[in-house]
């Protein structure tokens, strides 16, 4: 437990980082992946996470995945401020599915495919501006 009274030290460790031979995203896989599968058992799962945590976590059942693009490449380093401005329209909204999701998007984000791949329903979104 921490307090908002409690020093804590100043620590950086970066997304891949290794501890000697732990394998972090096997840990969470094999520790966490039971819980959070009863924990959103009867939820739309909408997956805002980078990439990078794929392998921390695979939901069971179908889930929705946004990848962001501009003049026809799929972007990476502004992705997370896209992310971003999905959830904030998500909890602005009281957005309850991805539907409604996509019926609320901005007006620089436009709908260009969705790909379906097993349980994962990727939306590819373009940005316009």
């Amino acid at each position: 437990v921490v307090r908002a009274s409690d020093t804590l030290p100043f620590y950086k460790f970066k997304q891949g980082a290794k501890i000697g031979n732990f394998a972090i995203e096997k840990f969470y896989k094999e520790h966490f992946s039971k819980a959070l599968d009863e924990y959103l058992e009867n939820e739309e799962i909408l997956d805002l996470r980078a990439g990078f945590y794929d392998k921390f976590y695979t939901p069971k059942k179908k889930f929705y995945t946004y990848k962001f693009v501009k003049n026809g490449k799929v972007i990476s380093h502004f992705a997370k401020a896209y992310r971003g401005i999905l959830l904030s329209i998500s909890a602005k909204n009281q957005v309850k599915n991805n539907k409604e999701l996509l019926a609320n998007l901005p007006s620089n984000l436009k709908l260009k495919e969705i790909q379906i791949k097993g349980l994962k329903e990727e939306i590819a979104l373009e940005i316009l501006d």
